[in-house]
Protein backbone atom coordinates (compact mmCIF):
# COMPACT_ATOMS: atom_id res chain seq x y z
CA UNK A 1 0.00 0.00 0.00
CA UNK A 2 2.91 2.54 0.68
CA UNK A 3 4.62 1.21 -2.29
CA UNK A 4 1.18 2.69 -4.71
CA UNK A 5 0.99 5.51 -2.05
CA UNK A 6 4.63 6.53 -3.51
CA UNK A 7 4.07 5.65 -6.96
CA UNK A 8 0.91 7.70 -7.08
CA UNK A 9 2.78 10.90 -5.70
CA UNK A 10 5.57 10.44 -7.92
CA UNK A 11 3.01 10.28 -10.76
CA UNK A 12 1.02 13.77 -9.49
CA UNK A 13 4.59 15.57 -9.15
CA UNK A 14 5.26 14.15 -12.86
CA UNK A 15 1.97 15.54 -13.89
CA UNK A 16 2.15 18.98 -12.25
CA UNK A 17 5.81 19.58 -13.26
CA UNK A 18 4.78 18.80 -17.01
CA UNK A 19 1.83 21.24 -16.82
CA UNK A 20 3.75 23.98 -15.03
CA UNK A 21 5.98 23.63 -18.00
CA UNK A 22 3.67 23.91 -20.79
CA UNK A 23 2.01 27.03 -19.20
CA UNK A 24 5.44 28.59 -19.55
CA UNK A 25 5.72 28.49 -23.31
CA UNK A 26 5.48 30.80 -25.44
CA UNK A 27 1.89 31.10 -27.41
CA UNK A 28 2.35 31.70 -31.02
CA UNK A 29 -0.39 32.86 -33.33
CA UNK A 30 0.19 32.13 -36.80
CA UNK A 31 -1.94 34.98 -38.59
CA UNK A 32 -2.57 34.87 -42.66
CA UNK A 33 -0.22 33.99 -45.17
CA UNK A 34 -0.92 36.07 -48.18
CA UNK A 35 0.22 35.50 -51.66
CA UNK A 36 1.65 37.99 -53.43
CA UNK A 37 2.67 35.68 -56.58
CA UNK A 38 -0.18 33.78 -59.23
CA UNK A 39 -0.75 30.84 -58.32
CA UNK A 40 -0.61 27.40 -60.94
CA UNK A 41 -2.53 25.00 -58.82
CA UNK A 42 -5.52 25.11 -56.39
CA UNK A 43 -2.77 23.80 -53.36
CA UNK A 44 -0.79 26.69 -53.91
CA UNK A 45 -3.03 28.85 -51.48
CA UNK A 46 -1.94 30.32 -48.18
CA UNK A 47 -3.73 28.77 -45.79
CA UNK A 48 -2.46 25.31 -47.71
CA UNK A 49 1.19 26.70 -46.65
CA UNK A 50 -0.45 27.88 -43.49
CA UNK A 51 -1.77 25.08 -42.07
CA UNK A 52 1.46 23.11 -42.48
CA UNK A 53 3.42 25.64 -40.80
CA UNK A 54 1.34 25.31 -37.70
CA UNK A 55 1.48 21.64 -37.69
CA UNK A 56 5.50 22.20 -38.13
CA UNK A 57 5.35 24.49 -34.90
CA UNK A 58 3.13 22.20 -33.21
CA UNK A 59 6.35 19.36 -33.56
CA UNK A 60 8.97 21.64 -32.05
CA UNK A 61 7.45 21.65 -28.65
CA UNK A 62 8.45 24.65 -27.57
CA UNK A 63 5.30 26.55 -28.23
CA UNK A 64 1.62 26.89 -27.55
CA UNK A 65 -0.02 27.34 -30.81
CA UNK A 66 -3.44 29.34 -30.65
CA UNK A 67 -5.91 28.19 -32.80
CA UNK A 68 -6.56 30.34 -36.16
CA UNK A 69 -9.71 31.04 -35.43
CA UNK A 70 -8.92 32.88 -32.19
CA UNK A 71 -5.78 34.06 -34.03
CA UNK A 72 -8.78 36.10 -36.33
CA UNK A 73 -10.30 37.15 -33.54
CA UNK A 74 -7.80 38.64 -31.82
CA UNK A 75 -6.79 40.48 -34.66
CA UNK A 76 -10.50 41.77 -35.01
CA UNK A 77 -10.46 43.24 -31.71
CA UNK A 78 -6.94 45.25 -31.98
CA UNK A 79 -9.37 48.12 -33.17
CA UNK A 80 -11.08 48.07 -29.97
CA UNK A 81 -7.58 47.56 -27.81
CA UNK A 82 -7.63 50.42 -26.10
CA UNK A 83 -10.48 48.83 -24.89
CA UNK A 84 -10.03 45.99 -23.94
CA UNK A 85 -6.02 45.59 -23.87
CA UNK A 86 -4.28 44.99 -21.19
CA UNK A 87 -3.46 48.42 -20.42
CA UNK A 88 0.03 48.04 -19.48
CA UNK A 89 1.54 48.17 -22.66
CA UNK A 90 2.21 50.73 -25.59
CA UNK A 91 -1.47 52.29 -26.49
CA UNK A 92 -3.68 49.75 -24.65
CA UNK A 93 -1.41 46.71 -25.70
CA UNK A 94 -1.70 43.99 -28.33
CA UNK A 95 -1.61 41.41 -25.56
CA UNK A 96 -5.21 40.10 -26.03
CA UNK A 97 -5.55 37.01 -24.58
CA UNK A 98 -1.88 35.89 -23.52
CA UNK A 99 -0.60 35.72 -27.24
CA UNK A 100 3.54 36.49 -27.15
CA UNK A 101 4.30 36.33 -30.95
CA UNK A 102 2.22 36.88 -34.10
CA UNK A 103 3.85 35.41 -37.06
CA UNK A 104 2.93 37.17 -40.63
CA UNK A 105 4.06 36.03 -43.86
CA UNK A 106 3.70 36.78 -47.86
CA UNK A 107 4.56 33.72 -50.24
CA UNK A 108 6.53 36.15 -52.86
CA UNK A 109 7.86 33.01 -54.74
CA UNK A 110 6.17 29.92 -56.28
CA UNK A 111 6.70 28.56 -59.14
CA UNK A 112 8.84 25.90 -61.60
CA UNK A 113 11.87 26.59 -63.63
CA UNK A 114 13.49 23.91 -66.48
CA UNK A 115 16.56 22.85 -66.32
CA UNK A 116 18.48 20.74 -69.44
CA UNK A 117 21.60 19.89 -71.56
CA UNK A 118 21.53 18.01 -74.65
CA UNK A 119 24.79 16.94 -76.76
CA UNK A 120 24.62 14.91 -80.05
CA UNK A 121 21.63 12.38 -79.30
CA UNK A 122 21.87 12.56 -75.86
CA UNK A 123 19.99 14.92 -73.95
CA UNK A 124 18.62 15.57 -70.33
CA UNK A 125 16.36 17.64 -68.70
CA UNK A 126 14.81 18.14 -64.93
CA UNK A 127 12.54 20.53 -63.75
CA UNK A 128 12.50 22.55 -60.31
CA UNK A 129 10.23 23.70 -58.24
CA UNK A 130 10.91 26.69 -56.32
CA UNK A 131 8.96 28.70 -53.13
CA UNK A 132 10.00 31.50 -51.34
CA UNK A 133 8.38 32.79 -48.02
CA UNK A 134 8.98 36.56 -45.91
CA UNK A 135 8.35 35.97 -42.44
CA UNK A 136 7.87 38.32 -39.86
CA UNK A 137 7.48 37.85 -36.22
CA UNK A 138 6.18 40.68 -34.15
CA UNK A 139 6.25 41.19 -30.23
CA UNK A 140 2.22 40.56 -29.69
CA UNK A 141 2.33 43.21 -26.70
CA UNK A 142 4.52 45.98 -28.42
CA UNK A 143 3.41 45.52 -32.09
CA UNK A 144 7.88 45.63 -32.46
CA UNK A 145 9.27 43.23 -34.75
CA UNK A 146 11.24 41.01 -33.22
CA UNK A 147 12.41 39.09 -36.70
CA UNK A 148 12.07 39.34 -39.98
CA UNK A 149 13.67 36.32 -42.46
CA UNK A 150 12.92 34.62 -46.04
CA UNK A 151 12.45 31.21 -46.09
CA UNK A 152 13.57 29.31 -49.70
CA UNK A 153 12.94 26.02 -50.34
CA UNK A 154 13.10 24.02 -53.84
CA UNK A 155 13.03 20.84 -55.06
CA UNK A 156 13.39 18.37 -58.08
CA UNK A 157 10.16 18.03 -59.58
CA UNK A 158 11.04 15.99 -62.33
CA UNK A 159 13.45 14.50 -64.39
CA UNK A 160 14.46 12.91 -67.52
CA UNK A 161 16.62 11.45 -69.82
CA UNK A 162 16.81 10.07 -73.48
CA UNK A 163 19.44 8.65 -75.86
CA UNK A 164 18.61 7.50 -79.57
CA UNK A 165 15.39 6.08 -79.33
CA UNK A 166 15.74 5.12 -75.94
CA UNK A 167 14.19 7.60 -72.48
CA UNK A 168 13.53 7.40 -69.26
CA UNK A 169 11.36 10.13 -66.89
CA UNK A 170 10.78 10.11 -63.30
CA UNK A 171 8.67 12.77 -61.47
CA UNK A 172 7.19 13.37 -58.11
CA UNK A 173 3.56 13.17 -57.17
CA UNK A 174 2.91 16.27 -55.40
CA UNK A 175 6.27 18.84 -55.88
CA UNK A 176 3.69 22.09 -54.70
CA UNK A 177 2.94 19.81 -51.17
CA UNK A 178 6.85 18.96 -50.87
CA UNK A 179 8.68 22.34 -51.54
CA UNK A 180 5.80 23.99 -49.31
CA UNK A 181 6.24 21.57 -46.92
CA UNK A 182 9.98 22.18 -46.90
CA UNK A 183 9.15 25.49 -46.19
CA UNK A 184 7.52 25.02 -43.34
CA UNK A 185 10.24 23.52 -42.09
CA UNK A 186 12.04 26.43 -42.63
CA UNK A 187 10.42 28.87 -41.13
CA UNK A 188 9.50 26.91 -37.85
CA UNK A 189 13.55 26.60 -37.52
CA UNK A 190 14.09 30.44 -38.26
CA UNK A 191 11.05 31.09 -35.16
CA UNK A 192 12.29 28.16 -33.12
CA UNK A 193 15.90 28.78 -32.65
CA UNK A 194 15.93 32.45 -32.31
CA UNK A 195 13.92 32.46 -29.63
CA UNK A 196 15.50 28.79 -28.02
CA UNK A 197 19.04 28.27 -29.72
CA UNK A 198 19.82 25.22 -31.05
CA UNK A 199 22.42 23.58 -27.99
CA UNK A 200 24.30 20.48 -27.52
CA UNK A 201 23.04 19.02 -24.16
CA UNK A 202 25.63 16.19 -23.88
CA UNK A 203 29.48 16.22 -25.46
CA UNK A 204 31.78 12.99 -26.06
CA UNK A 205 32.06 10.67 -28.90
CA UNK A 206 28.47 10.98 -29.51
CA UNK A 207 27.36 14.46 -29.25
CA UNK A 208 23.35 14.91 -28.43
CA UNK A 209 21.30 18.35 -29.77
CA UNK A 210 18.19 19.63 -28.16
CA UNK A 211 15.85 19.64 -31.42
CA UNK A 212 14.71 16.55 -33.20
CA UNK A 213 13.34 15.59 -36.76
CA UNK A 214 10.96 18.66 -36.56
CA UNK A 215 14.26 20.88 -37.29
CA UNK A 216 17.34 18.66 -38.03
CA UNK A 217 17.27 16.00 -40.11
CA UNK A 218 19.90 13.21 -40.86
CA UNK A 219 23.14 14.65 -42.91
CA UNK A 220 22.79 18.22 -41.68
CA UNK A 221 26.16 19.95 -41.19
CA UNK A 222 26.54 22.35 -38.06
CA UNK A 223 28.53 24.85 -36.86
CA UNK A 224 29.44 25.11 -33.25
CA UNK A 225 30.38 27.55 -31.23
CA UNK A 226 31.16 28.28 -27.53
CA UNK A 227 29.25 32.02 -26.32
CA UNK A 228 31.03 34.57 -24.73
CA UNK A 229 30.50 38.22 -23.26
CA UNK A 230 27.74 39.33 -24.69
CA UNK A 231 27.94 42.94 -26.34
CA UNK A 232 25.64 45.60 -25.29
CA UNK A 233 25.94 49.28 -27.84
CA UNK A 234 25.79 51.81 -25.06
CA UNK A 235 24.13 54.66 -26.96
CA UNK A 236 21.06 52.45 -27.90
CA UNK A 237 21.07 50.12 -25.19
CA UNK A 238 20.42 47.11 -28.07
CA UNK A 239 22.27 43.76 -27.23
CA UNK A 240 24.10 43.26 -30.04
CA UNK A 241 24.72 39.19 -29.44
CA UNK A 242 27.74 37.75 -27.64
CA UNK A 243 31.06 36.99 -28.72
CA UNK A 244 31.34 33.21 -29.89
CA UNK A 245 34.23 31.18 -30.32
CA UNK A 246 34.20 28.75 -33.42
CA UNK A 247 35.12 25.34 -32.19
CA UNK A 248 34.02 23.20 -34.99
CA UNK A 249 31.86 21.14 -37.65
CA UNK A 250 29.06 18.53 -36.66
CA UNK A 251 27.10 15.98 -38.61
CA UNK A 252 23.72 14.42 -37.41
CA UNK A 253 24.12 11.16 -37.60
CA UNK A 254 20.17 10.48 -36.27
CA UNK A 255 16.99 12.07 -35.17
CA UNK A 256 13.91 11.37 -32.67
CA UNK A 257 10.97 13.50 -32.24
CA UNK A 258 12.97 14.98 -29.30
CA UNK A 259 16.80 15.16 -29.85
CA UNK A 260 19.56 14.67 -32.46
CA UNK A 261 22.69 12.76 -32.37
CA UNK A 262 25.18 14.41 -34.65
CA UNK A 263 29.25 13.40 -35.03
CA UNK A 264 32.66 15.63 -34.74
CA UNK A 265 33.53 16.17 -38.35
CA UNK A 266 36.30 18.81 -37.66
CA UNK A 267 37.65 21.09 -34.91
CA UNK A 268 37.04 20.96 -31.36
CA UNK A 269 34.79 18.52 -29.50
CA UNK A 270 31.61 20.61 -27.96
CA UNK A 271 30.52 20.51 -24.26
CA UNK A 272 26.97 20.71 -23.08
CA UNK A 273 25.69 24.66 -23.55
CA UNK A 274 27.48 25.40 -26.60
CA UNK A 275 25.50 27.16 -29.40
CA UNK A 276 24.59 25.36 -33.12
CA UNK A 277 23.84 27.02 -36.04
CA UNK A 278 22.84 24.74 -39.30
CA UNK A 279 25.65 25.45 -42.03
CA UNK A 280 24.18 23.05 -44.43
CA UNK A 281 20.58 21.12 -44.96
CA UNK A 282 20.75 17.26 -46.12
CA UNK A 283 19.74 17.20 -49.81
CA UNK A 284 16.49 17.58 -50.55
CA UNK A 285 15.37 16.48 -46.76
CA UNK A 286 12.17 15.98 -46.59
CA UNK A 287 11.53 15.42 -50.10
CA UNK A 288 9.26 12.73 -51.25
CA UNK A 289 11.28 13.16 -54.27
CA UNK A 290 14.75 11.95 -52.46
CA UNK A 291 16.33 9.55 -53.92
CA UNK A 292 17.52 6.26 -52.92
CA UNK A 293 20.86 5.59 -51.89
CA UNK A 294 22.82 4.38 -55.14
CA UNK A 295 23.57 0.45 -55.39
CA UNK A 296 27.12 0.31 -55.65
CA UNK A 297 28.11 -1.48 -59.48
CA UNK A 298 30.79 -4.12 -60.59
CA UNK A 299 33.79 -3.02 -63.03
CA UNK A 300 35.39 0.08 -62.87
CA UNK A 301 34.32 3.47 -62.59
CA UNK A 302 35.07 5.59 -66.01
Amino acid sequence: MAQLYKLFVAFLFLASSTLLAAQDLPIVGISTIKETVNDWSRNAKGENFQAMLETQMAKVGRFKIMERARVDEILAEQGMNNEVGDGRTANGGYNIAGVDYLVYGSITKLGQRKSGMATGQFATASLITEMAVDIKVVDASTGEIRKAETAEAMVKSAGGMATGSFATAKGAGDPLADVQRMAAKKVASLIATSIFPIEVVKGGSVIYLNYGSSILDQGDILAVFQPGEELIDEATGLNLGSEEIFLGKLQVTSTTDKFSKAKLLEGEGPAKGDLVRILEKAPEAGSSSNRSAPVEKRGRKI
